[in-house]
């Protein structure tokens, strides 16, 4: 073997011995980056398919149960002081203090100083940590007196869903939608929030 090719032997396998270290490590960080992408957009997904189709879990339950949380819904919005509201979140937020008692570490609530209910208590909550607007939670109050009370507000959204054979969501938007432009949008953002779901329903 002459010194030429005894050179260009040892350079062959330094470039294949290179290759192969270099895949070895490349091989790990890129199944280490493709997992962190993976668990970074699962959470993601999960978040806006909740936000999605809260309202869609209505349609599963029978007619006389999802009217009555409903019902129940509305009746804790509408009774949401609108001078509390006008003062905005921090006063929203005193006032949902006072009605369920302050929140303890971890998102646990210390015992309501009386009891709000359930769905009260659903509401209240995701108006105080912020998930819902105040701005928001007013414009539904209005839409609510607007449209003739909450008992009209139902009636209205039964009739649709009976004569157009439409899922809860669409009849909340149509009905909510007379009273203003984008209110139909926004009543359906907040009773769908998991919160109120859980809560009222």
């Amino acid at each position: 073997m002459t010194a030429s090719t005894s050179s260009r032997r040892l350079r062959e396998i330094a470039a294949l011995t290179a290759a192969a270290v270099a895949l070895g490590v490349a091989a790990p960080l890129a199944s280490a980056t493709a997992a962190e992408r993976a668990t970074s957009t699962v959470p993601r997904t999960t978040a806006v398919a909740e936000v999605e189709t809260g309202l869609d879990a209505l349609d599963t339950l029978d007619e006389e149960t999802a009217f009555a949380g409903l019902e129940q819904a509305l009746q804790t919005i509408s009774e949401i002081p609108e001078e509390v509201l006008a003062q905005g979140q921090e006063a929203t937020e005193q006032w949902r203090k006072q009605r369920l008692g302050d929140t303890a570490g971890e998102g646990r609530i210390q015992p309501m100083k009386f009891d709000a209910g359930g769905c009260a208590r659903g509401i209240l909550l995701a108006v105080g940590s912020n998930l819902l607007a105040i701005g928001k939670i007013y414009k539904v109050k209005k839409a609510i007196d607007k449209l003739g009370g909450i008992k009209k507000v139902v009636k209205k959204i039964q009739d649709k869903k009976k004569r157009g054979k439409k899922s809860f969501k669409k009849a909340i938007m149509e009905v909510f939608e007379e009273s203003g432009t984008g209110v139909g949008a926004i009543a359906a953002e907040i009773l769908g929030v998991d919160q109120v779901i859980k809560n009222c329903w």
